[in-house]
């Protein structure tokens, strides 16, 4: 029977110390032998009269969209910053007009104030008492009038006829 040794794939050079050389000098490079490139050139065949042409139109297409584009944007911004200055217009004519509202308001509270301080009750009252010599209505004063009896015309002639049949006479 073969006997194992566990340690015969190690290689126990690389654990033993190394002589350091103390010169100034930089250590040899050895040199790598150059290879020639490899490079070969190849000449790319010259396009013919239909692929120059076919690639002017791809071009062409290609700076039309990207001009249609430029052009959308540049709209596009455009009607944005219109619709900002509308907006800004519509604001300071709403503010003008709010504040001439505000004024009018205070107008109308102003002279219905004065209007009030004029024609007050307590100032009719008195002016009717004062001046115009007016008194005030008594109970005594009062008449009522009693319409829950039948209903009668009196004629001109002095006559008195129902109003049931003045009513059927119209209809």
């Amino acid at each position: 029977m073969a006997q194992y040794n566990k340690y015969e794939s190690y290689k126990f050079e690389y654990f033993e110390p190394k002589t350091v050389s103390t010169s100034n000098a930089a250590p040899k490079i050895k040199e790598q032998p150059k290879k020639a490139p490899q490079l070969k050139l190849l000449e790319k065949p010259k396009p013919t009269r239909a692929q120059v042409q076919n690639e002017a139109r791809k071009s062409a297409l290609q700076a039309r969209k990207i001009m249609a584009v430029a052009c959308a944007v540049i709209m596009f911004m455009a009607m944005v910053i219109y619709s900002r200055v509308q907006l800004d217009e519509i604001n300071r004519e709403i503010k003008q007009v709010e504040s001439a509202m505000k004024i009018a308001q205070s107008d109308t509270v102003r002279l219905n104030n004065s209007l009030n301080s004029v024609i007050s009750i307590n100032k009719v009252e008195d002016y009717a008492l004062n001046v115009l010599g007016m008194v005030k209505v008594q109970d005594y004063q009062v008449i009522y009038v009693d319409l829950s009896g039948e209903d009668s015309v009196v004629m001109a002639n002095g006559k008195t006829t129902d109003a049931q049949v003045i009513n059927e006479e119209v209809k």
